[in-house]
């Protein structure tokens, strides 16, 4: 071997040295940037990508507590400005805007709103997807580029707002007018031709995608309403070819609108009169060549609403036991369906009938049948016959004497007639939530003090945690299996036990939660009677069914300790004019509990220690003050303490 060939091989070798040594540094390198870029995105685990805006507003860097504060104060800023609405009519420009807070029926509507807690978790997981690697990349890429993005839990009440656009602009617009046909005289039937004319509209089509894209960017929308000429469907050279028809239409009389009731076997009859027919007669398109004549859709509409909807809707009733003497179920009341009218179906049998009475001249539709919806009762007569409901369970009682007029009120509404006769399947879990809903006006409940963290205000159903109290201590004694129950944030007396006048064997609902719910895990249908004395304010809930032997009961409940309110809070607000003062009364805090004893049929004993904790709550005084720059509302939040999730009834 030559020299020259072994130098050859040395210098190649060191050569293939160096080439190695430079990929081992490249991977180091490598290693510890790709560390590094790990590392630092690990840092934003429960942040905000850096670089991420919304619309021009950057959100980076924020945590869930700064991006939510974030958020609800652009919600508030956005409300407060309002939506902004232009258009031109009258040869002037108008101006007008609409705030989000839209009071309807005495209730503050929210027309448009940030779902502001799923907003936050969807920016939070923004590009975090996969492995840390993939996760460390998409945090280089958010820092470098800066992400524009949108927020996509904008939620529109488009109803409210099409409500309120209607509103404003119904003095600028005039809807096109078709021609139509006025009936002069019947006999003989004379008639006149009206005259169509062209409307003037606004084009609301992109109003709603607007308002959100604006929001989406945290901007306050500025919306441009265009004006449209409309014009109308029927014109009178449409309407004369079908003239000849008006009379006949007229001559064939009288349509009897009927209905029997498959409860009672009862037939009803509403006439729609040779008069009525003459006016809400009007041409109408059956399809685009075809004009027929018919009936007003909105005025036979109203004709039912008014003589046959109070005939014919009525709600499903379940089957119901009445109680006689010594504690034995000697009667009930036997179920019924639903039953509600279809009111376009109905109109649309109605209006054909009369479209095809010009076309036959023999066997004319004189009678047109209600169409119905039906709705089936929970629990139908013949599952009633063997349900086992043949004792009391057990009792549970509470006094409510004191109440104001509207917790009175709600109190009674729910007793008689939410609760009285239900009936509780077998496995089944009771809601006391959903046996008492919907708690609104229009569900028959008024307005009444609850517990909103340090805060007691009216609130429509308040007041009906002496129903869910009383139920909590009836079904204990009656042995039932207690799934979901929590005591009040405060003492309140309305609920202390009646035995000893102490806290503690209370229970509060609120909707959605907390909810008062337990198992009839009897084997058996269980029935509910309710007993209210007005005179003495009391009330009794009794739980009727078969006993397998067990026994339920719970012990006096004991306070093992008090906690005092400590020194009455001042705060200082702008909400009430300066000088003047507004105090809320000092609930002392308690500690307490008391055991709730099942006793099965085998002799064994079942003990479960409801414990209950009571935080004090000072007086609380609020001090007018002159306006200044501080954020009031936020002060009295973070000072106080308050949690507005934490809100059940309370009188």
């Amino acid at each position: 071997m030559s020299h020259n060939f072994v130098e050859q091989i040395q210098e190649e070798t060191s050569k293939l040295r160096k080439i190695w040594v430079w990929v081992v540094l490249v991977f180091v390198l490598l290693g510890i940037v790709s560390v590094g870029i790990v590392a630092y995105a690990s840092t934003y685990e429960n942040r905000v990508l850096p670089g991420v805006h919304i619309g021009s507003i950057m959100v980076g860097g924020m945590e869930r507590a700064e991006l939510t504060e974030y958020l609800h104060t652009m919600q508030d800023k956005l409300s407060k400005e309002g939506i902004s609405f232009s258009f031109d009519a009258e040869g002037k420009n108008n101006e007008f805007t609409i705030y989000p807070g839209i009071i309807e029926d005495e209730n503050i509507v929210d027309l448009v709103y940030i779902d502001i807690d799923n907003e936050v978790e969807r920016l939070l997981t923004y590009q975090k997807e996969g492995n840390p690697l993939t996760r460390a990349l998409s945090t280089g890429f958010s820092r470098v580029w800066g992400p524009r993005l949108e927020l996509e839990n904008v939620v529109l009440n488009t109803e409210v707002l099409s409500s309120s656009l209607e509103e404003k602009l119904e003095p600028y617009q005039t809807p096109p007018k078709d021609a139509g046909i006025r009936i002069d005289s019947i006999v003989p039937v004379t008639y006149t031709l009206t005259t169509s004319s062209v409307g003037t509209v606004f084009d609301l089509s992109k109003t709603n995608e607007q308002i959100i894209e604006s929001w989406s960017v945290l901007g306050s929308p500025e919306i441009g309403i265009s004006v449209a000429t409309e014009h109308p469907t029927l014109k009178i050279e449409d309407i004369e070819p079908v003239t000849n028809r008006i009379e006949s239409f007229i001559d064939q009389g009288s349509l009897d609108v009927a209905y029997t009731d498959a409860h009672s076997k009862r037939d009803y009859v509403w006439k729609i009169t040779t008069k009525k027919i003459s006016e809400w007669i009007e041409p109408q398109w059956k399809d685009v060549d075809d004009l027929a004549l018919g009936l007003n859709k909105e005025k036979v509409i109203s004709f039912l609403e008014q003589n046959a909807t109070p005939q014919v809707n009525r709600e499903p009733k379940s089957a119901k036991f009445k109680v006689g003497s010594g504690g034995k179920v000697k009667e009930f009341q036997g179920s019924r369906t639903g039953v509600s009218i279809d009111l376009d179906e109905t109109y649309n049998k109605i209006n054909l009938a009369m479209q095809e009475r010009v076309l036959h001249d023999e066997g004319v539709s004189r009678e047109v049948s209600i169409v119905t919806e039906q709705v089936e009762p929970e629990v139908r007569t013949g599952e009633v016959n063997d349900l086992g409901i043949n004792e009391v369970l057990g009792v549970g009682y509470s006094n409510f004497s004191g109440s104001p007029h509207n917790r009175i009120k709600n109190i009674s509404f729910a007793v008689n007639q939410k609760l009285n006769g239900l009936l509780i399947k077998p496995d089944e879990e009771f809601s006391l939530l959903n046996a008492l809903k919907p708690f609104t006006i229009e569900g028959g409940y008024l307005p009444e003090l609850v517990i909103k963290g340090d805060e007691i205000k009216p609130e429509v159903a308040g007041g009906l945690c002496q129903i869910g109290s009383t139920m909590f201590r009836a079904a204990m004694n009656s042995g039932l299996k207690i799934t979901q129950r929590r005591n009040h944030s405060l003492v309140v007396n309305y609920y202390n036990d009646h035995r000893n006048g102490l806290p503690g064997t209370d229970a509060t609902i609120y909707d959605p939660a907390p909810d008062l719910r337990f198992k009839n895990d009897t084997g058996n249908y269980i029935l509910l009677t309710t007993e209210i004395d007005m005179a003495k304010k009391d009330i009794y809930f009794t739980l009727w069914g078969t006993s397998d032997g067990r026994e339920g009961y719970y012990s006096e409940p004991v306070v093992t300790k008090w906690l005092p309110t400590g020194p009455t809070k001042t705060v200082e607000t702008t909400t009430i004019a300066p000088g003047k003062q507004k105090c809320q009364s000092r609930h002392p805090g308690a500690v307490a509990s008391f055991t709730y004893t099942i006793e099965k049929p085998d002799g064994e004993k079942v003990d479960r220690v409801f414990e209950s904790y009571y935080r004090p709550l000072p007086q609380i005084c609020l001090v007018g003050v002159e306006s200044t720059e501080e954020d009031i509302p936020d002060f009295i939040a973070e000072d106080l303490g308050i949690n507005l999730s934490d809100t059940e009834d309370v009188d």
